[in-house]
């Protein structure tokens, strides 16, 4: 009787962090992006901005395709398009 309660509050203590994950994510992948295209014009190397910004896409995608799956993502235009 207590551990079908307990489930479910520590699977939305989960979900709330992996929420956190995504948004925390997408803020991150949109200032690499912002920071690639500033950035590729200087004589800075450009391959290496390149490959930060794809590492955090990779990782924004994997996080944000795991909330999915949980089906615990918010609005999917409010999280993406919300100027955090």
């Amino acid at each position: 009787m207590f551990k079908k309660n307990k489930k479910i509050d520590i699977k939305n203590e989960y979900d709330q962090i992996l929420l956190y994950q995504v948004r925390y994510l997408k803020r991150s992948l949109l200032l690499a992006q912002e920071s690639e295209t500033a950035l590729v014009d200087s004589r800075v190397n450009g391959h290496l901005i390149e490959a930060q910004t794809a590492l955090k896409r990779a990782k924004f995608n994997y996080v944000y395709r795991e909330a999915r799956h949980r089906q615990t993502v918010e609005d999917m235009q409010n999280m993406w398009f919300q100027g955090e």
